[in-house]
């Protein structure tokens, strides 16, 4: 890929920071946004600095008028956006009830509301710098969803559901949009602590290096769908070949020790 102005989102720690940092190693120039400032500040160091033409905004997602704040620092400093990348993400664990409401607001506000403000209000940059691209970093609970964890697949399946809604008609006006689906991924905000001290179990995780390959690889190659690792692919077979024996079976592994392992 040419040198291109990379916004990447979430990119204080995990996914993001390890992406910030690979787009950064390529010669693009890349504005990361997230919470945390000293965090933010210490990656753009990492990644050569001001002077290599990167730069860093405080940014809730969640907060539309946060997010214009962002818009504005990307079209003052560079004047442009080649590549969106909507990574900021916060996991949701609960047991429904009355209770669970203000939850499963909070993880919808940032994992699905913040990739539409962002990319909503960095709109006519990407318009202006078409061919563009936006990368919705979504997750295989958004096809495969799974009990204990309603918000966060909610959030995933609509964030999966819009991006491919938008691919054909973004794709009209020379943006591109792709969907880039993790699995079981270690990472700050996802330690995955029970995958990871686990022999057998430990085989089935990916790595942050291996997202930031498929986002690097969808940006270059305009590919729509990217799941990681790849044969994770192969689960959402059955729920489409077969829906009753998928439902039957994923109630009897939700009952077995190896997916109350997974769940906590």
């Amino acid at each position: 890929m040419e040198s291109r102005v990379v916004v990447v989102t979430g990119a204080s720690s995990g996914l993001g920071r390890r992406t910030a940092l690979d787009l950064a190693a390529e010669g693009h120039r890349v504005c990361v946004a997230a919470r945390r400032e000293e965090r933010l500040t210490e990656l753009v160091d990492e990644m050569g600095g001001t002077a290599a033409g990167h730069s860093s905004h405080v940014t809730d997602v969640s907060d539309r008028a946060q997010v214009k704040t962002l818009a504005t620092h990307v079209r003052d400093t560079y004047g442009r956006c080649d590549v969106l990348i909507n990574n900021a993400g916060i996991p949701g664990r609960e047991t429904f009830g009355p209770d669970a409401v203000e939850k499963i607001q909070d993880v919808m506000n940032v994992n699905f509301y913040g990739a539409v403000f962002c990319t909503a209000e960095l709109y006519d940059l990407l318009l202006a710098s078409t061919p563009s691209h936006v990368i919705n970093v979504t997750s295989v609970a958004g096809r495969i969803a799974t009990p204990g964890f309603a918000s966060y697949s909610a959030s995933k399946f609509a964030l999966v559901g819009w991006t491919e809604s938008l691919q054909p008609e973004l794709a009209k006006k020379g943006i591109y949009v792709s969907s880039i689906e993790p699995g079981f991924i270690p990472t700050e905000g996802f330690p995955q602590e029970s995958l990871t001290s686990d022999p057998m179990l430990s085989r089935i995780l990916g790595t942050d290096a291996d997202v930031s390959a498929a986002i690097r690889d969808a940006i270059a190659h305009r590919k729509p769908q990217r799941v990681v690792p790849r044969w994770y692919y192969l689960l959402q077979v059955p729920k489409l070949l077969a829906p009753p024996v998928y439902r039957f079976v994923l109630n009897k592994v939700m009952d077995s020790p190896v997916a109350k392992k997974v769940g906590s």
